[in-house]
């Protein structure tokens, strides 16, 4: 029975100082807030500082941790950004070479069309023009001529 009771009374101090030095219980519906508090030398202390709360010192370990995966994290966002914008103005600079280039392609085999065809136009051989001119002479001397026997029938 005094074993028994040894052991309780040990199982109480042992518990006896987590409970001493542990933060006040939270309630569940709010969460515990995290507590900075300024000392001075020879208050409960042996230097001037600031004096932390568990939940606090937490948090800035947290933030210490987590700053900088957040800022791998928006590094990380802003390279893909721009390399996306980048590409963007790439992929539209391609097209638009490539526009471009059959616009050129197509201009150019419709000036060569163009010029063959008025090649084709300016050394025709099929020129009449000057049996057409010597027609035009001859049937004009033949009138003439006609015209005078018409006139003056008794020239002959």
């Amino acid at each position: 029975m005094l074993n028994k009771i040894t052991a309780i009374a040990l199982v109480f101090f042992m518990l006896l100082p987590m409970v001493a030095l542990a933060d006040p219980p939270s309630t569940p519906e709010l969460p515990p807030t995290p507590r900075i508090m300024g000392i001075q030398e020879g208050e409960a202390a042996p230097y001037s500082g600031v004096l932390l709360n568990s939940i606090a010192a937490a948090k800035i370990f947290a933030e210490k941790d987590f700053s900088q995966t957040q800022c791998d994290l928006r590094v990380e966002y802003e390279v893909a950004k721009e390399l996306a914008r980048v590409n963007l103005i790439l992929e539209t600079t391609r097209v638009s070479m490539e526009s471009m280039e059959q616009k050129y392609t197509s201009l150019l085999q419709i000036k060569d069309t163009e010029i063959e065809r008025l090649s084709d136009i300016a050394s025709n051989t099929n020129d009449y023009s000057a049996l057409w001119a010597t027609g035009g002479v001859v049937v004009g001397i033949a009138l003439t001529i006609a015209v005078m026997y018409a006139v003056q029938p008794g020239l002959e």
